[in-house]
């Protein structure tokens, strides 16, 4: 057999420093650091007993109970004993009892909730502990091991076949579910198959489709090695942004890199490679900005801290503080890959990155799918994207003290997307600072919790226009949330907002009739079983629902105080031709936005480009639309990923 891999072009600047200008440690000294910070996440677990988090009620009729927590906690401390060699037949009763549970408790199996959410972990810890683990092998033991695969093969049985697994004639694009469920999805079938595929006990059963676990495992392969390329060419994630969702969609993708096949191991790596650059580019001390979608509940005003993104930004970057032990991210934590250098100069640069522009397309027109709580449904529609057009255009504005960025869309009707795209859309600044400062302009959720398709906005530099849609569905009041924590007591003058951040200085105008500014935190209700609160902000209300909002921001190195920059903004020049808003922003761009939805906006006479020929483009990170070349550079140092290389492997 032979395997014909990617073509992969590195150069990089040796050179201690190099490209350093805001990190004294060369990135090459912080990547050799990663060992050592995932060993310090599992030491400091060291000794401690089992801690079961609670199951929880289901999360819907007709459903399982909902325990993706008390799974995360059981397969955290068997991993935590695995890795440190303590406590071994402790870790081999949690994962006994976990799997027990499910094969139990079948409806849990097939739910979307609980199952796929820790299956990829187990599987990695087979991997790497079990009788003929990779790493130590034994500390699973053979009886654990069979009672661990009784639940996976339950999964792979009624939830993977082979229709799913086609990506000839739907490119990877038709998604079940959402996309971060749809890749734990097809990341425990590949990986149960391979692994169970040539045992006795399980070769030559069938899945309800009537393949073997066998032609599964070949048709998975190949899918994967399609969905890596796919995102390279269309654009990374439906799911723009979405810090908790994102990092959910990549844990699985370490297996592939760490116990796939060569090519899959290329195509993973590359994949993880692309989608750190898009991480790196775009944060400011670790807090991810730009335009986004699905930001739910309190996690549209506050990143937090020790989930998510930002447990990967101190695992390989050294960003934040060091996290606690989730079993979220044990695949991170025990597997082998490391991003490249430039990636890593990329994210700890923030001074070197200096000030520049994001572009990106993202898809998210389509054909909504049915909403199904089970995995287990080839009777039901997926989502299904188009990829013929534009419709998203990502913009981002990113300077040291601050990122200012909207995902500029057509003013179409909630229909014409796909749910996880449309669903609560973010836009706005944050700052450079502690306590993660930011201005938020969104419609509100009616139900404090998600809403579709709420606004469409135009953005040229640091400055923003953004009005709430009609066509929204689910979406309340306008409102301009600014956070208290890192920025000063807003003050209003002239019906102009002015708040002042470390680095730069902020103003909000709400151009038709008036506003209202009160100090508020929103209580929110329960979303599954969290409840959630803005932290303290304030709160700018238009009078007019659909007033357009604009947002200026600018750094404080480029004027001379305060008191300038507000001279600066009074004297932007505002007025609406019929329904049309007219606005000179104060970097001097000249932008309109129809109120009545009907044009679509301009930048300087030129009319926003939904469908741009780059679906990557700024200074360190580039792609043409559909190529499947990717750029990654900072400097002298350049990483090219050709995803086209990436054939399948020939056959005996």
């Amino acid at each position: 057999m032979r395997s014909i891999g990617c073509a992969v072009l590195l150069t990089t600047a040796l050179s201690l420093g190099t490209g350093n200008k805001g990190d004294v440690m060369p990135p090459e000294n912080r990547l050799a650091g990663i060992a050592k910070r995932a060993d310090a996440i599992f030491r400091a677990e060291a000794g401690k007993p089992l801690t079961r988090a609670k199951k929880n009620p289901p999360l819907g009729p007709g459903r399982g109970e909902y325990v993706r927590g008390y799974s995360y906690s059981m397969v955290a401390f068997a991993a935590k004993c695995l890795y440190l060699n303590e406590m071994l037949d402790e870790a081999n009763a949690a994962l006994v009892e976990n799997a027990q549970y499910y094969f139990d408790n079948p409806l849990t199996i097939v739910d979307r909730d609980s199952f796929h959410w820790h299956a990829e972990i187990v599987l990695r810890l087979l991997e790497l502990y079990g009788p003929n683990g990779s790493l130590h092998a034994g500390r699973i033991t053979k009886a654990t091991e069979a009672k661990v695969l009784e639940p996976m093969w339950i999964y792979t049985k009624k939830c993977s076949w082979l229709g799913k697994a086609d990506d000839q004639t739907t490119r990877t694009w038709n998604v079940y579910s959402s996309e971060n469920h749809h890749a734990m999805d097809f990341t425990c079938h590949w990986h149960f198959s391979k692994y169970a595929k040539d045992r006795p006990e399980y070769k030559n059963l069938k899945c309800d489709d009537g393949a073997t676990l066998a032609e599964h495992y070949r048709a998975w392969n190949e899918y994967i090695v399609a969905y890596c390329r796919e995102r390279a060419k269309r654009g990374l994630c439906v799911e723009m942004r979405s810090d908790g969702y994102n990092s959910t969609l990549i844990k699985g993708f370490y297996n592939f890199y760490d116990f796939g096949e060569e090519r899959l191991k290329k195509a993973a790596g590359m994949f993880l490679d692309m989608y750190f650059a898009y991480w790196a580019e775009e944060q400011i001390m670790g807090h991810m900005g730009g335009g986004a979608s699905r930001l739910k509940g309190n996690s549209a005003f506050v990143q937090n801290r020790n989930h998510a993104n930002a447990v990967l930004a101190w695992l390989y970057f050294e960003i934040g503080a060091q996290p606690e032990l989730n079993g979220h991210d044990v695949g991170a934590l025990l597997s082998g890959y490391r991003p490249p250098a430039v990636v890593a100069d990329i994210a700890r640069d923030t001074e070197g990155r200096g000030r520049y522009e994001i572009r990106q397309r993202v898809q998210g027109l389509g054909y909504q799918g049915h909403t199904f709580p089970r995995m287990d449904r080839p009777d039901q529609r997926p989502n299904q994207f188009r990829t013929d057009g534009g419709g998203i255009l990502r913009y981002s504005y990113c300077d040291p003290s601050f990122i200012l960025g909207t995902p500029m869309t057509e003013a179409r009707p909630a229909s014409d997307w796909v749910a996880i795209s449309s669903q609560n859309r973010w836009q706005g600044v944050i700052f450079a600072g502690e306590g993660d400062p930011r201005i938020v302009p969104v419609p509100r959720p009616e139900d404090n919790r998600v809403a579709y398709n709420q606004f469409w906005s135009v953005q040229s530099k640091g400055s923003l226009i953004t009005q709430k849609l009609k066509a929204n569905k689910g979406a309340a009041e306008m409102m301009v949330w600014i956070s208290k924590n890192g920025l000063s007591q807003p003050v209003v003058e002239d019906n102009v907002v002015f708040v002042e951040a470390p680095g730069a200085y902020a103003a909000i105008r709400v151009a038709q009739g008036s506003f209202k500014l009160a100090e508020r935190v929103f209580e929110g209700t329960k979303e599954e079983g969290t409840p959630f609160a803005t932290p303290p902000g304030h709160i700018l209300t238009p009078e007019n629902e659909y007033a357009p909002v604009i947002l200026e921001v600018m750094a404080k190195s480029d004027v001379k105080s305060f008191a300038d920059f507000k001279a600066k903004v009074k004297a932007c020049p505002l007025n609406m031709d019929g329904p049309v808003l007219h606005y000179r922003s104060i970097y001097g761009d000249k932008m309109t936005l129809d109120t009545s939805y009907q044009k679509t906006p301009t930048i300087n006479g030129e009319p926003v480009n939904y469908a741009p020929k780059k679906v990557f483009d700024s200074p360190f990170l580039n792609a043409d639309y559909n190529s499947g070349i990717v750029t990654i550079s900072k400097g002298d140092r350049k990483l090219v990923l050709d995803f086209n290389r990436l054939v399948k492997t020939e056959e005996p």
